[in-house]
């Protein structure tokens, strides 16, 4: 009888988890995308590009946060991260720097660059809001953007979470990575991140605690409620 109690139990708590797992795999990132500041030391890999998931939905399941890289190949893993460091470390003129080279033989090519660049005009213009960029860091810390007059709150330093809570950069256009490039230069501390997508298995290890809630709206805020406190260092 107690073998068979057990049989059900087990059947029963795989199909339903089988459920939450669909459940929460479709949940929209917009309905759980925040913004935290953490320090600089904390993100210490990296995820590159081709490795990047849906980033329609929060929740990523599979082996992608395994791909990660340390922190510290960055450099030779993008030569955007790397340009910032030979312009603002080993003082290069920008037109000397990889990105320079690699974007303006995409304009001479007639092609746009990733960044909507046309002309070598708008690429001396990019480079120039790097300098600018770098000036206003220096001068006034990392500021959010909330607190910047054109700033878009999806724009801060993009990560992902990992299965065991690893914070990981994401390689991306738009993951801030000439912000975080002049962070490390001029060793500011603290910054803002975009916490993009977690983990699945991340929501397993509290699976018992979700699964108790069927509302799906109080469901997503108790996740975010949970992520934040265990993410969210300072709310200025």
């Amino acid at each position: 009888m107690l073998s068979k109690f057990v049989f059900l139990k087990y059947y029963f708590s795989k199909i339903f988890l089988k459920k939450n797992k669909n459940f929460f795999l479709k949940i929209p990132a917009e309905k759980l995308f925040f913004t935290s500041k953490i320090k600089v030391s904390e993100i210490k890999f990296f995820l590159k590009k081709k490795d990047i998931k849906n980033k329609k939905f929060f929740f990523w399941d599979g082996n992608w946060d395994k791909k990660k890289l340390k922190i510290e190949e960055y450099k030779k893993a993008n030569i955007n991260y790397n340009s910032v460091f030979q312009i603002f470390k080993s003082k290069k003129k920008y037109y000397q720097s990889d990105e320079y080279k690699h974007k303006s033989k995409i304009i001479l090519s007639g092609k746009k660059t990733d960044r909507g660049q046309k002309s070598i005009s708008d690429l001396k213009k990019y480079f120039k809001s790097l300098n600018n960029l770098k000036l206003s860091l220096k001068r006034n810390g990392y500021l959010n953007q909330s607190q910047l007059k054109d700033g878009n709150i999806n724009d801060e330093i993009g990560v992902v979470v990992g299965r065991n809570g690893e914070i990981i950069k994401l390689e991306d256009k738009f993951g801030g990575t000439h912000r975080f490039a002049l962070c490390k230069i001029l060793k500011i501390n603290k910054v803002y991140i975009n916490i993009k997508a977690i983990h699945l298995n991340y929501l397993k290890k509290n699976i018992s605690q979700f699964s108790k809630q069927y509302d799906d709206k109080k469901l997503i805020e108790l996740i975010k409620n949970k992520i934040k406190k265990q993410y969210l260092i300072s709310k200025n």
